[in-house]
């Protein structure tokens, strides 16, 4: 987790990316594994979403607070965009 929080990441505009490489790497998984997952290709397991947060230095109780706060007109607004 420490390491999590020394990942290579960049911010733009209002968001901060990650690198792939760097999340992988940390979460023990293959970089193709966490490209997918991220862009919407897969779905995961449990035990792979919870590596990805982790390995990005996020608790599961920083992610389900920020799941919780997706509105349904984020999700339209996804699903619009992604179709």
């Amino acid at each position: 987790m420490e390491s999590g929080k020394k990942l290579q990441k960049e911010i733009k505009g209002n968001k901060i990316m990650y690198s792939y490489h760097g999340v992988a790497s940390n979460a023990l998984l293959r970089k193709a594994t966490i490209n997918d997952t991220l862009n919407g290709h897969t779905s995961p397991k449990a035990v792979t979403l919870i590596s990805i947060v982790e390995g990005m230095g996020f608790t599961m109780t920083d992610f389900s607070k920020e799941f919780d706060n997706i509105s349904e007109d984020e999700i339209k607004i996804y699903s619009q965009e992604h179709t």
